[in-house]
C-alpha cells in the first residue's frame, strides 16, 4: 500500500468487501423479528458523511489552487524552480507509467476478498490467502530487489508487470491452490512495485543531470495522482464488476454453477475488475518497453547467484556501517505498519452496532482526497524546512489521531475527523520520505536496501493479521508504532544534520533546500 499499496492498500475496503458478497451471493437472512433493531442515530449518519466529503474536497482544492488564486494566476507544478522542457517531458513518462501500474493495483484491492467469498472458501481460508500475499513479499522481495539492482530496473519494472498480470490471470481459476499461487505471485509483484519504480526514478533523474531538488515534485505528484487513481480506479472497478454476472467458462469437477471451489474457470463478476488490472498493467509494460532506459545498481559486481549474494551482502553491510539509512528503514517499517494497521481496521472502527452501516465508498473517497491534501501540505512544508525535520511533528500528531478510537469508541464522529486527518499525514508521509531515501540511500543497491526496508514491515502486518486483537488494542498499538517512528525520525535528523558535509547519494550536498511543489 498500498498504498499503497501496497498498494498503494491490497485490503483497503475487505469489510466492504464482506458485506457486498452478502448481497450479491444472496445469503440467506434472518427473520425480520429475529433481527436487531436498527437506530438510525446511532453510529455515523449519511448526512455527516456527505459533510466530511465536501470539506475534504474544498480542503483539497484549497491546497492545490488556493496560493494560485490569491496571487490572481493558476500555475502547475512544472513551473515552479526553473524546470526544462526535457524534465517536464522525463517526468510526465515517468507518471504515466507510474500512475498505470497503480491503477493495476487499486483495481484489485476491493475485490479480493469479495471473490474468494464468492468462490464458497471459509473466512479461515480466505485469511490465509491474504497471509500468503504478505509473507511471499517478505520472503521474496529482498530477492527481487537485488535482482533488478543486479539485472536492471527497466527489467525489473518489466517482471512486476508479468507477475502480477499473471496474478490477475489466476483469479479466474475456482482453486485454492491457483489461488494461492496468485497470492504469492501478487505479494513478489508488491515488493517490486514499491522499489523497482522508484530506484528506476532516482537513478534515471540524476544520470540526465535533471537538478536533484525537483526530485522531490515528481514524488509529490505521483502521491497526488495516486490518490486520484484510487478513487477513479473504485467507481471503474464497481461499474465493471456489475456488467456482467459471474458465471462458468469451462467446468469443474462438480460440472455445475454452484459456488463449490471445484477448479472451474470463471468469467464476469467480480473477475473483471482483475482483467481490467491486467489491461493497465499491460499497457504500462509497452510504455516502458518503449521510452524508459535501462540502469543498474553497482554495475561492477558479478552477475547470477554471485552477484545477487554480493548485492544483498552489500545492502546489510551498509544498513551496519550507514546510521542514517537503517533509521531511515526503520521509520518506513513503523509508519507504514501502523498504516496497514489503519486499513485494516478502519472500517469496524466507524461501524456502530445496531445501526445503519456508513457509505463505505464515500469515506474511502474523502480519505483520498485528504491524502491528496497532504502531497500539497508537503509543498508548503518543503518551501521552509527539510522533510527529515518537519516529520518528526507530523508524526506525533498522527499518533494522536490514531488514538481516536481509544480514547473516545463511541464517539464516531471524532473518528472520522482524526481519520480524514490521519491520511492527510499519509499524503504527506510519502513524498517526504521518498525524498529522504533519494538522498540518503546509495543507487547501487537501493532495490536492495528498499526491499530489505520491507522485511520487519511485513513481518509486522502478519502480525497485526495473525493476532486477531481488538480494534481499540490494534489502534493503540499503532499509536505507539507513530510514536516510534516520530523518535526514529528525530534521531535521522541528527544523524543527518550531524553528517552535513557528507554527499548524498548524488554527490548533492544534503541541506540543500527542496523547491515549494
Amino acid at each position: 500500500a498500498s498504498s499503497v499499496g501496497s498498494s498503494l492498500i491490497l485490503a483497503a475496503q475487505i469489510t466492504k468487501a464482506e458485506e457486498q458478497t452478502k448481497h450479491c451471493c444472496q445469503r440467506p437472512k434472518m427473520d425480520l423479528e429475529d433481527a436487531p433493531q436498527e437506530d438510525p442515530n446511532a453510529g455515523l449518519s449519511v448526512g455527516t458523511v456527505h459533510a466530511a466529503f465536501i470539506l475534504s474536497a474544498a480542503v483539497a482544492v484549497a491546497l492545490t489552487f488556493g496560493k494560485d488564486l490569491i496571487k490572481g494566476k493558476l500555475s502547475t507544478n512544472s513551473d515552479v524552480g526553473g524546470q526544462t522542457p526535457q524534465f517536464k517531458a522525463f517526468q510526465r513518462t515517468y507518471l504515466t507509467v507510474y500512475l498505470l501500474m497503480m491503477a493495476g493495483d487499486w483495481l484489485q484491492g476491493p475485490y479480493m476478498y469479495a471473490l474468494y467469498d464468492a468462490y464458497g472458501f471459509k473466512h479461515e481460508e480466505i485469511a490465509a490467502l491474504f497471509v500468503a500475499g504478505f509473507g511471499s513479499s517478505m520472503l521474496f522481495g529482498t530477492v527481487a530487489g537485488s535482482l533488478a539492482d543486479t539485472l536492471g530496473r527497466k527489467r525489473g519494472a518489466l517482471a512486476y508487470v508479468v507477475v502480477y498480470a499473471a496474478s490477475c490471470v489466476t483469479k479466474h481459476w475456482r482453486s485454492y491452490e491457483v489461488l494461492m499461487f496468485g497470492r504469492v505471485l501478487g505479494g513478489i509483484a508488491t515488493s517490486l512495485l514499491f522499489s523497482v519504480f522508484d530506484s528506476w526514478l532516482v537513478a534515471e533523474h540524476a544520470s540526465r543531470g535533471f537538478e536533484p531538488a525537483w526530485l522531490s515534485t515528481t514524488f509529490a505528484n505521483a502521491q497526488a495522482g495516486n490518490s486520484i487513481v484510487a478513487i477513479l480506479s473504485g467507481v471503474l472497478g464497481e461499474w465493471i464488476a456489475g456488467t456482467t454476472p459471474m458465471r462458468v467458462l469451462v467446468a469443474g469437477s462438480s460440472g455445475g454453477e454452484d459456488a463449490a471451489p471445484d477448479g472451474a474457470i470463471m468469467w464476469g463478476g467480480y473477475c473483471l475488475p482483475f482483467d481490467a488490472a491486467a489491461v493497465f498493467l499491460l499497457i504500462g509494460g509497452a510504455v516502458i518497453m518503449t521510452t524508459w532506459n535501462e540502469n543498474y545498481g553497482d554495475t561492477k559486481q558479478s552477475s547470477g547467484a554471485d552477484g545477487l549474494r554480493e548485492s544483498l551482502t552489500k545492502g546489510l553491510l551498509l544498513l551496519a556501517r550507514d546510521r542514517r539509512v537503517l533509521l531511515v528503514g526503520l521509520v518506513c517499517s513503523c509508519f507504514e505498519a501502523a498504516m496497514y494497521a489503519f486499513v485494516f481496521e478502519w472500517t469496524p472502527a466507524l461501524t456502530a452496532a445496531n445501526a445503519p452501516r456508513p457509505p463505505y465508498g464515500e469515506i474511502f473517497a474523502a480519505m483520498m482526497l485528504c491524502c491528496a491534501a497532504g502531497t500539497r501540505l508537503f509543498g508548503f512544508l518543503a518551501e521552509s524546512r527539510g522533510p527529515e525535520d518537519f516529520a518528526r511533528p507530523l508524526f506525533v500528531v498522527a499518533s494522536l489521531f490514531l488514538l481516536a478510537p481509544v480514547i473516545a469508541p463511541s464517539n464516531y464522529v471524532l473518528a472520522l475527523v482524526a481519520f480524514l486527518l490521519f491520511e492527510g499525514v499519509v499524503g504527506c508521509y510519502f513524498p517526504a520520505l521518498g525524498t529522504l531515501k533519494s538522498k540518503i540511500v546509495p543507487d547501487a543497491q537501493r532495490s536492495t536496501i528498499y526491499n530489505i526496508f520491507r522485511v520487519p514491515l511485513n513481518v509486522l502486518v502478519l502480525l497485526v493479521l495473525l493476532s486477531k486483537l481488538p480494534t481499540q488494542t490494534v489502534f493503540a498499538v499503532s499509536a505507539l508504532l507513530l510514536l516510534a517512528a516520530a523518535i526514529l525520525q528525530h534521531m535521522l535528523f541528527a544523524a543527518m544534520r550531524g553528517h552535513a558535509d557528507v554527499l548524498d547519494a548524488h554527490g548533492v550536498d544534503a541541506k540543500d533546500p527542496l523547491v515549494s511543489v
